[in-house]
């Protein structure tokens, strides 16, 4: 069963050989071998937060797992160009940054494409002002960052993922999904009714506890049990914030997946309205609380670190560095003349708003663990947004990319860091890194082939469907593919050739949630006599899916697995 969309694959290989036709490719008889490096993206800047310039290979020191690495590819993107640098002498340590003209510098040089996501969480911004300022530094960041060849994809999240916006580089489009978003946003946010809710209850609760009147044992028992509002109530809210974080960095899982088949310098700009190291930790605070109230160990019941750990894994894994904002912060309580006694300040009482500043920190927390361990930069708070926006642009303009043959480990992930010898320089870069096996680099390449067709496929598959109505009020997709064999590598053998491919299908709901991926593997042989008749004709391969609903866009990729080729079609049975 695949993940979100409920897809059910089935597959069948039909035996024989199809027709005759002219294929696309000529059959080959060996299989390629591949080098892999680890690219790191790095951003030097200096103790005023600007970027540092002019540095060569000599000047980094990597590591990879504590042990020190060779730079054997190296370059510097410099003011959106990509001036050529060797892995040379280093340059002298007091060199003045660089200005792109120094001799062999090629300003005008290509640099490599950028894939940018904007993911806006539930967003809920009544103010004008920090709506207006938030959605006009975004559209600044997208007229400055995306030039030729760049792509930039939106996607919502309430309670599920939307994919909005697939990947374009049209500014057009992109500026008519951000003024749907930015009309939707002006809202008060959901949590305030809760909030409001419990701070009644705990204000009925309070006034009780305070005057439990003489054989009033319901109210002798409520005595003690004050914490942040009725508990139970509390703790519901609570738990329904933990399962959306889980839903959340699910989702940014299966973005960085989605990225992790494309190639190019790709970010993540993840826009928050709530993610946090504790969820729900607010509706467990009062109004007056302070750092003491989080002594009470149902604050933490709910901690997400697991699920924060398992988002910078993605990403680190597949080459994305994630940047978070939490735009708008928390909105502060007001006094009420009609708070009891138990609530109204006294002499020892905390500040009004205590709550909401030691939510913002577990906000904070949260955004902050994210970004730094994939090289990126968190903030939180209004006012916050433009610098933000600024760093997020500056990281892209100025950066250097560090590469080095991946040493042994296969699917291990492996610690990395990176330092300027002999430099005051604050260095920022992903905190881990994982070599691929081909299964996982492939299932990566079908996902993003969801959204952006392989550039890389040499396959020419052929894919068709049809849907009907199945039980249970679901419907069955069937997929028919075409693999040319003259595409394929055939092997030698004692009978004559044999080959080997994998089917692997991943699927998007219309409303924007993606399936994992799942894989079939083929083997097939043909006689030496048989040889000529099978090259000139194709394979037929089936699949049938089970969805909730006709129009799943449903995308198929064929990999050679003896000559490490590829081929991918996406099909869409409702044509919508």
């Amino acid at each position: 069963m695949m993940k979100s969309s409920g897809l059910l694959l089935a597959a069948l290989l039909l035996p024989g050989i199809a027709e005759p036709q002219q294929p696309e490719a000529v059959s080959r008889t060996a299989a390629s071998v591949e080098l892999n490096l680890f690219n790191l993206d790095v951003v030097v800047t200096d103790a005023r937060g600007m970027p540092v310039h002019g540095l060569t290979a000599g000047d980094f020191e990597v590591r990879h797992d504590g042990k020190p690495v060779k730079v054997t590819n190296f370059s510097e993107i410099r003011g959106g160009s990509l001036p050529p640098a060797g892995t040379g002498t280093p340059g002298p340590t007091g060199a003045a940054p660089g200005t792109g003209e120094e001799p062999g510098g090629e300003p005008g040089a290509s640099r490599p494409p950028r894939r940018i996501v904007l993911f806006f969480d539930r967003l809920q911004i009544p103010d004008d002002h920090q709506r207006g300022e938030l959605f006009g530094s975004i559209r600044g960041f997208l007229e400055q960052s995306l030039e030729e060849g760049d792509e930039a994809m939106i996607v919502t999240w309430s309670r599920s993922i939307r994919t909005v916006q697939p990947f374009t580089g049209d500014p057009d489009r992109l500026e008519e999904t951000l003024r749907s978003i930015e009309r939707q946003s002006g809202r008060i946010a959901t949590e305030k009714a809760e909030l409001d809710m419990l701070r009644a209850e705990d204000s009925w609760f309070t006034k009780l506890a305070e005057d439990p009147a003489p054989g009033s044992g319901a109210r002798q028992q409520v005595v003690g049990t004050d914490f942040g509002g009725f508990m139970p109530s509390a703790e519901l809210a609570a738990q329904q914030a933990y399962f959306e974080m889980k839903s959340k960095t699910a989702a940014l899982k299966g973005l960085t997946a989605t990225l992790g088949g494309m190639e190019g310098r790709k970010v993540l700009v993840f826009v928050s309205h709530r993610f946090s190291r504790y969820a729900g930790l607010e509706f467990f605070l009062k109004s007056r609380s302070d750092v003491a109230d989080l002594r009470d160990p149902r604050t933490k019941e709910f901690d997400t670190k697991r699920l924060l750990e398992d988002v910078t894994q993605s990403a680190n894994a597949n080459g994305v560095t994630l940047y978070s904002i939490l735009p708008a912060g928390l909105e502060a309580p007001q006094a009420s003349a009609a708070e009891t006694l138990g609530i109204a300040p006294d002499a020892t009482s905390g500040v009004l708003g205590g709550r909401e500043d030691l939510a913002l920190d577990n906000e904070r927390e949260a955004l902050s663990f994210i970004a730094e361990k994939t090289g990126g930069v968190a903030a939180v708070g209004a006012g916050s947004v433009s610098a933000f926006v600024h760093r997020v642009s500056a990281d892209l303009d100025s950066s250097y990319s560090l590469g080095y043959p991946a040493p042994a480990g296969r699917g291990r992930a492996a610690s990395v860091s990176v330092r300027v010898r002999s430099r005051d320089l604050k260095v920022r870069v992903r905190g881990s890194l994982v070599e691929k096996t081909l299964e996982e680099q492939m299932k990566d390449r079908v996902l993003a082939n969801l959204f952006k067709p392989d550039a890389q496929a040499r396959i020419p598959i052929r894919a068709t469907s049809t849907a009907a109505p199945g039980p249970k009020g679901k419907y069955r997709i069937r997929v028919e593919i075409q693999i040319p064999i003259a595409s394929l590598v055939l092997l030698p053998t004692a009978k004559g050739v044999a080959g080997a491919f994998s089917v692997l299908v991943a699927s998007v709901a219309p409303e924007g949630d993606f399936s994992e991926v799942t894989r079939r593997s083929q083997p097939f042989e043909f006689p030496g006599q048989d040889l000529e008749t099978a090259k000139a004709g194709h394979y037929t391969y089936e699949l049938e899916i089970e969805s909730a609903g006709p129009d799943a866009r449903v995308c198929v990729g064929v990999w050679d697995e003896k000559g490490n080729d590829a081929g991918f079609a996406v099909v869409n049975p409702s044509g919508s």
